[in-house]
């Protein structure tokens, strides 16, 4: 008597097996692949071969091998980066190695259209793009370098180190500070540390001045940081006519409104110490502020005030850039309650770094209401090319003199006197 006959007996136990062996290869080109990405990401000679052994057609295996054979043996390395690109298309960086072999090999309009395809493929990893700039400077296309070094910036802010200096040099040169003109247009959010980079490593303050004066800022004042950076470096150079007119740029509408030969004689504006605006260093046992009090015309006055500790009142300055003449300082004092060792007068002089007293006030000191003070002074003809209106003790407190009081000041301001007025 014949068995039964049931198929599935039979297709279950091949099934069986089937799957087992798919199961064999699918992982063992698991682990293929995954032997042959390690290695490749190790990135040395021995490691691509490795990868290579696992994996023959390893995109980044083959690119690795091709630089180690490029100078010895470029037909080698070409055929491998071939194969890179094929296995891998989108990685840039086998294009640019290909592209300057092939400019070696006097095929330029073949290896310009491979970098351009490579530039195309982007977003490129960081080596790439640090390839294509090299590629693109070397074929006299410097404007594409800037742009990949732009690229670089903007990805990796840690290149600045390296790329700050290399860009300051095509800034410090006449014949290429066109090419930053499209960066300067539409500065990258990069831009303000290579600005601040120039500012203090340059070595012509011409290359700072044209990089702040060329950026376009739509309208738009400098930041106090841009201009800080810049009129400090006009500073260090002696550019008193750069860095007023600067500082007169940088001045919003409001502040302008109190420019004059004297900035914020009133005190109703906040102090910033930059440029030509008041500079404050009250120094130990001495507050230095601006405020509110009784017979006041904008609102606020300058107030020094010694607290009755052994003091030194550095001092509070204000740059001036006044024209050779005749001129007249004038403002309200109201002292108040001021220790002749802590009695105070305002000083002009020449000079920034070095002052030369040129004229002085009377010195202040005791209680009294609001009254009016001034005195006369001419600015020299040589030798002073900026000037300094300085608050200065006329007793240094210490030997026993502890400062005690304070002084209000309020609306100063100087006016040119007349051709015929006496010295």
């Amino acid at each position: 008597m014949n068995e039964p006959h049931h198929p599935h007996l039979i297709r279950n136990p091949l099934r069986r097996v089937a799957l087992g062996l798919l199961l064999g290869v699918l992982t063992w080109r698991i682990l293929v692949v995954g032997l042959a990405d390690y290695y490749a990401e190790l990135g040395t000679p021995d490691a691509a071969v490795a990868a290579l052994r696992w994996r023959p057609n390893h995109p980044a295996a083959l690119y690795q091998r091709a630089e180690t054979t490029i100078t010895n043996a470029p037909a080698v390395a070409s055929s491998l980066l071939e194969a890179s690109i094929w296995g891998d298309p989108t990685d840039g960086l086998a294009y640019f190695a290909l592209a300057d072999l092939w400019v070696a090999a006097d095929r330029r309009p073949e290896a310009l259209a491979l970098a351009e395809i490579a530039d195309l493929l982007g977003p490129m990893r960081i080596p790439a793009l640090a390839r294509s700039a090299n590629f693109w400077f070397t074929q006299d296309r410097p404007d594409l370098g800037l742009q990949r070094w732009s690229a670089l910036l903007r990805n990796r802010p840690a290149s600045a180190a390296e790329l700050f200096p290399r860009l300051l040099t095509f800034a410090e040169d006449p014949a290429s500070r066109a090419l930053l003109l499209p960066l300067l247009d539409r500065p990258p959010d990069w831009w303000d540390g290579f600005f601040a980079h120039a500012a203090t490593q340059a070595s012509q303050v011409e290359t700072v001045i044209f990089l702040y004066q060329s950026r376009n800022r739509e309208h738009a004042i400098p930041t106090a940081t841009e201009q800080r950076l810049y009129l400090d470096r006009l500073w260090k150079e002696g550019r008193w006519r750069a860095a007023y007119l600067a500082w007169l740029g940088g001045l919003d509408a409001r502040a302008q409104q109190a420019t004059g030969n004297l900035y914020n004689g009133g005190f109703d504006l906040p102090i910033t110490g930059l440029g030509f605006d008041w500079r404050i260093q009250p120094g130990p046992g001495v507050t230095v502020e601006t405020a509110q009090t009784y017979g006041t015309r904008g609102g606020r006055a300058l107030h020094v005030a010694f607290n009755g500790r052994p003091a030194h009142f550095e001092d509070i300055r204000q740059p001036l850039f006044l024209d050779p003449g005749p001129y007249r300082l004038q403002g309200r004092v109201r002292p108040d309650g001021l220790s002749p060792g802590a009695g105070l007068r305002w000083i002009l002089a020449c000079n920034w770094q070095a002052p030369r007293p040129v004229a002085a006030s009377e010195a202040f000191v005791g209680r009294d209401d609001w009254q009016v003070f001034g005195f006369d002074f001419v600015v020299p003809e040589t030798d002073c090319p900026v000037q300094v209106l300085r608050l200065e003790q006329v007793q240094p407190a210490g030997e026993g003199l502890n400062g005690q009081g304070g002084v209000w000041f309020d609306d100063l301001a100087i006016a040119r006197r007349g051709p015929g007025a006496a010295p």
